[in-house]
């Protein structure tokens, strides 16, 4: 008897975590179901662990960057032990988020419990901030608005943003801040596109000029001013960057409907256009990942980038709808 109940109970938090990963695809959280996720998450240790190992099932399809045979050898995590009908329980659940697979390519959770607006992939939207500031988000972005009496922060959790800073005028006398990857940008203008990049970010002054801070233990604290039609980048590895002239007709194409590249590594390109679908695109050599792309193609056509980006590199394309297309 007390077998069955614990299996019922496995059971029970396996559907449970398989409801949170669903659901975190959606709209942002309320205050409410925040409340609720992390107090369903705090109360068992189990719970936590039967989230993780859900979550797990959908990023493991990232091991196919390097090798594919991963994918067809999927198995479970063991976290309780798979005896009679607990092991049952857990193939049910994993079943379960297989069909949700079919709808749902969710991204890193913990960002999407954090923040205030999101988009999923291929959508974008304009949000308007409290003070009047437009921030138009990419595909797949995220954002967290911290705004206090002494700062008007933003944090871009992912994605790329393209902020409209309402000037400090009248009133409003409060920096405009927007975090991303350990470094800020401070809007001394208005206009402003910041990309979200591996342990760090690129930032592009669009109109008037921008302040860019980038602080490491390794090299104190950095920072340069951009006017209009410069950009620069900075990481963890590199620090902050040169300042180098940017197109902005190239960088901000994204808001009509394109996707500019010009001598682009394959593998960056591959990251910009899983913005723009539910599936992903995973590239199985090494060397086709290194291959340059050039390029203006519309996002709402992505079979027919993909098409003509392996027909021009020579490259081959396997797909199984709607999860993955590997590139070979």
């Amino acid at each position: 008897m007390d077998d069955d109940v614990n299996e019922d109970r496995a059971s029970d938090v396996d559907r449970r975590a398989a409801h949170w990963v669903a659901r975190l695809d959606g709209r942002p959280l309320d205050d409410a179901e925040r409340d609720a996720f992390r107090d369903w998450l705090e109360a068992d240790p189990d719970h936590r662990l039967a989230f993780e190992e859900a979550h797990s099932a959908w990023r493991s399809l990232d091991l196919l960057r390097r090798d594919p045979g991963p994918l067809r050898a999927l198995a479970r995590p063991g976290r309780r032990k798979p005896v009679g009908r607990a092991g049952m329980a857990g193939v049910i659940a994993l079943l379960a988020l297989g069909l949700l697979a079919l709808r749902y390519q969710i991204g890193d959770p913990w960002i999407a419990l954090a923040a205030d607006w999101r988009t999923a992939p291929g959508q974008m939207r304009q949000v308007t901030l409290d003070d009047g500031s437009l921030v138009d988000l990419g595909p797949d972005s995220a954002i967290a608005v911290h705004f206090s009496a002494e700062a008007r922060r933003v944090t871009l959790l992912a994605g790329d943003a393209f902020f409209q800073a309402a000037p400090r005028a009248g009133a409003e006398r409060r920096p405009f801040v927007v975090e991303a990857g350990q470094g800020t940008t401070t809007a001394l203008g208005t206009q402003f596109l910041v990309e979200g990049r591996e342990d760090g970010a690129r930032v592009t002054a669009v109109e008037h000029r921008i302040e860019i801070a980038f602080d490491t233990p390794e090299r104190g604290d950095e920072r340069v001013v951009l006017s209009p039609g410069t950009a620069v980048e900075y990481d963890l590895s590199h620090g902050l960057g040169p300042v180098d002239a940017a197109d902005l007709d190239e960088a901000t194409a994204w808001r009509k409907g394109l996707l500019v590249f010009d001598s682009v590594p394959l593998e960056d390109v591959v990251r910009k256009l899983n913005r723009y679908r539910r599936g992903r695109i995973v590239i199985a050599n090494a060397q086709l990942a290194q291959r340059k792309v050039s390029g203006v193609f519309a996002t709402g056509d992505l079979d027919g980038v993909i098409r003509t980006i392996t027909a021009e590199l020579g490259a081959s394309a396997s797909s199984l709808p709607p999860l993955v297309t590997v590139l070979y």
